[in-house]
């Protein structure tokens, strides 16, 4: 195979790969702010691996419980991924949530137990 027609190929693929990839912005799906917990999400559909910033996830949360007056925001361990369009019996699109609880610092906390 010609040097050309490798760098054509080589093209065509990475085109082709990086139509499958997809970048996914998080967005706050639901939360409790009398228990202090906070629901971030996306969507994605069936075949498309999405690449998603943890950092933004965290920083959603953490500015929702700021917003509901607590310091910081722990993640919960694991995820939820769950289907949220069936089509003739299989998935096409899912929803990827992660849950965060919001957390207050110690001083703070000792003054509102007063």
């Amino acid at each position: 195979m010609q040097r050309s027609a490798r760098l054509v190929l080589l093209i065509a693929l990475t085109a082709i790969f990086a139509g499958c990839a997809t970048h996914k912005q998080w967005a706050v799906s639901g939360g409790e702010k009398n228990q202090g917990l906070v629901r971030v999400s996306y969507e994605y559909q069936e075949y498309r691996e999405p690449t998603v910033n943890e950092a933004a996830a965290q920083q959603l949360a953490q500015h929702r419980c700021e917003g509901w007056g607590y310091d910081d925001a722990q993640p919960i361990a694991g995820q939820l991924r769950q289907c949220s369009n069936m089509d003739d019996g299989d998935c096409d699109l899912w929803t990827v949530t992660r849950e965060y609880q919001c957390t207050r610092e110690v001083a703070q906390a000792s003054k509102l137990a007063r």
